[in-house]
């Protein structure tokens, strides 16, 4: 119990969140393509790089995976990118912020098609100048991801 209580006062700390503060809009936003695999990773690199930010890690989880011996495993990769000029914009309002960093997008197979998760930042800061900040990065964010899609590609 009591590392439950010490671990929901860190998360709060780190965040920056109270009982006082608003509502956040879903974290996690899944869209799917018929595009390749291979292709989705190349364009969200390309979008990614386009917008000043540098691809920092990847984890390719599904060749980790076959490697291990799961045969048949689908493709799945989660990519890191950041920009120091934009992580300091926020550092220097919340150091505290940077629990949020890297920013990351997932791509994996599933069934016949793509599926691309993009994982925003939270919007319920105390700090209205950090909210505006996560605002304008979820909005950098989209527009990473939407350069992929192609015309059909449905929110999941």
């Amino acid at each position: 119990m009591k590392f439950i209580t010490l671990f929901l006062i860190a998360f709060l700390f780190l965040t920056g969140c109270t009982d006082r503060c608003p509502k956040s809009e879903p974290l996690i936003q899944r869209f799917t393509t018929n595009k390749s695999f291979d292709d989705v990773i190349q364009e969200l690199d390309f979008a990614i790089t386009e917008r000043n930010f540098r691809i920092t890690g990847r984890n390719t989880v599904g060749k980790g995976l076959r490697k291990r011996g799961y045969e048949n495993y689908p493709e799945i990769e989660v990519i890191h990118f950041c920009s120091l000029d934009v992580a300091k914009e926020v550092l220097d309002i919340d150091p505290g912020f940077v629990a949020q960093m890297p920013c990351r997008v997932t791509v994996h197979e599933e069934k016949d098609h793509v599926v691309i998760s993009l994982i925003l930042l939270p919007t319920n800061h105390k700090d209205p100048r950090v909210n505006d900040f996560a605002r304008r990065m979820n909005k950098t964010l989209r527009e990473i991801v939407d350069y992929v899609l192609e015309e059909d590609a449905k929110p999941m």
